[in-house]
């Protein structure tokens, strides 16, 4: 090296630089995760709500294309109809041409929508079933879904089916939201 020429300046970053950008990365991370799973239970509480809609209202235009009762039941085997108020664990929708409100051989399946993690989502107490007639109406009184995620109570909504048939977005009762948060999965 002649003695006009300066020496190269280092390059690279020092190993104090580098752990101070992994601790702020880190520092950064540790404040968005709250965030991330508020925006991640909003979201998967959106999509339950949406295919819950989607079904009802297939099951109605259904009912009303083909001139016979349509009925959408929670079914954890995704076959048959469960006898419970859960419907988490997925759903069907099927044309009921015995009108019993089960399927049974031979009756077309329309939809089946699997299973929908990290939520509960109940109907009314005695309600296990939606059955739309011909018209597009549904029998019974109305009907409200309920559904809750790992937000509680608080962030719980509902889906109201009338008696015309119409579903729309509702807010539930405090004992709907606790009743619908009871069942949600443990740990």
């Amino acid at each position: 090296m002649s003695p006009t020429q300066q020496p190269a300046a280092p390059r690279g970053f020092s190993l104090i630089e580098c752990l101070m950008v992994v601790a702020v990365i880190a520092a950064l991370c540790a404040s968005s995760l709250p965030t991330f799973a508020a925006v991640s239970a909003n979201s998967r509480a959106r999509s339950t709500h949406d295919a819950l809609i989607a079904s009802l209202n297939l099951a109605r235009n259904a009912a009303v294309t083909r001139g016979d009762d349509v009925v959408v039941c929670p079914s954890s085997d995704l076959v048959r109809c469960d006898a419970a108020p859960w419907w988490q664990h997925g759903w069907i929708v099927f044309q009921d041409s015995n009108h019993n409100a089960r399927h049974d051989p031979g009756e077309p399946l329309f939809q089946v929508e699997q299973p929908h993690a990290a939520v509960a989502l109940a109907t009314s107490t005695g309600r296990e079933h939606v059955t739309y007639r011909l018209d597009g109406s549904a029998t019974g009184t109305n009907l409200t879904f309920t559904l809750c995620d790992a937000r509680g109570p608080t962030h719980a909504s509902s889906v109201v089916v009338n008696n015309s048939g119409r579903p729309r977005r509702g807010v539930p009762t405090a004992a709907e939201a606790n009743a619908a948060c009871a069942g949600l999965p443990k740990g």
